[in-house]
């Protein structure tokens, strides 16, 4: 197989610990990250979706649901950088010989990711804090969240695109020799709206529950916020069913095999989550009021999906190497010192939570 030629070796000096350690860790904080990830993907949409609404029927409730949701995600940027750390670094260790060479063909377009992170981050800031020039304008700063919405979404698809390319080394030498597009590369345009997809409807799940935790807030936002949740999120997740199968059926035979009996992992996982995404629909139809069940239930939805996620990525890098067979170089003493750390982190994420559900309280604003 030619492509096998255009893949780095692994570091001779091996890997600190047994790969499957860092498999179940790399899978971990991925979880952690994309919770974040989905919260200020989508609630961006949501905010200029709210903006939108507010403006063509002059109800200010939804002006008032975009302003939370720009003060909310003030704090989810930091939270998705954050954890953003860790699972990049894990794949980088375990993986780097395929990240490392679809981040070069990528060139400039990956590179621009953190440009574009620090940018919408500082636009979201220009919007929340309503500089005077601004405070007074006609369109309260929203250009700005359209400009972090769109380099959000950029960032989005650079991530699938780098994640896609690793996968597949036999394309490199054509698009390295510009025969061919990165863009061109199979399953890239349906996981990428899957994706999309996928976090405008956590988003809504959010809002129907943020909108019940806010007990302060006037009775008829709180409907407001509820029902434009609960909109987005059975919308959102019907129109995943045709996305869902076109990207199931843009993946090779084999690999779409290993989500229908080939791979227990796989195939549990894709169970679950057709389960869980079709209870859900059933609750927001049927109880109103269910909100911890719901939001439990998004939660294993997103659990199992990265759990699909993993199954289908060791699926395409297994054609090309079996990462168990790996060097292990164990050194033990700097695994128990991350250990130590990673408590310490989620502790201080949790903390940091719990201040910010505090400080969200309109009257501590």
């Amino acid at each position: 197989m030619e492509s096998l030629n255009l893949i780095p070796s692994f570091l001779p000096i091996g890997i600190s610990s047994p790969p499957a350690l860092f498999v179940f860790f790399l899978t971990f904080t991925f979880f952690l990250h994309i919770i974040f990830v989905n919260l200020t993907l989508g609630g961006s949409l949501l905010l200029l979706t709210s903006k939108y609404i507010s403006k063509i029927y002059g109800d200010n409730n939804y002006n008032m649901i975009a302003e939370e949701l720009g003060y909310l995600n003030t704090f989810n940027i930091s939270l998705t950088v954050i954890t953003g750390v860790a699972p990049l670094l894990f794949v980088q260790t375990i993986y780097g010989n395929f990240f490392y060479t679809s981040s070069v063909l990528l060139s400039f377009k990956w590179l621009f990711v953190l440009a574009a992170v620090i940018f919408a981050y500082y636009f979201y800031y220009l919007y929340k804090m309503k500089p005077l020039y601004i405070r007074y304008s006609g369109g309260k700063g929203i250009v700005f969240i359209v400009i972090a919405a769109l380099l959000f979404l950029y960032v989005a698809f650079m991530l699938v695109s780098n994640t896609v390319l690793s996968m597949h080394p036999e394309a490199w030498e054509e698009i390295y020799l510009n025969k061919r597009a990165f863009f061109d590369l199979p399953a890239l345009l349906p996981r990428y709206i899957h994706f999309v997809f996928a976090a405008t409807a956590f988003a809504g799940l959010f809002l129907m529950v943020y909108s019940r935790m806010r007990k302060s807030f006037p009775k008829e936002l709180k409907e407001k916020m509820y029902n434009f949740g609960k909109k987005t999120f059975f919308i959102i997740t019907l129109a995943q069913i045709p996305v869902g199968i076109w990207l199931l059926l843009s993946h090779e035979k084999e690999i779409m095999m290993l989500l229908m009996g080939e791979s227990l992992l796989g195939t549990v996982s894709f169970i679950i989550a057709l389960i869980a995404a079709a209870a859900a629909l059933a609750v927001v139809l049927l109880k109103k009021d269910n909100l911890y069940f719901l939001a439990g239930l998004g939660v294993v939805i997103t659990i199992f999906m990265v759990l699909i996620r993993r199954t289908i990525e060791s699926g395409y890098f297994s054609k090309y190497v079996n990462i168990y067979n790996m060097e292990t170089n164990s050194q033990w003493g700097i695994f128990v010192i991350f250990l130590v750390l990673l408590v310490a982190v989620l502790g201080i994420l949790g903390f940091t939570l719990f201040k910010i559900n505090r400080e969200l309280k309109p009257e501590n604003k």
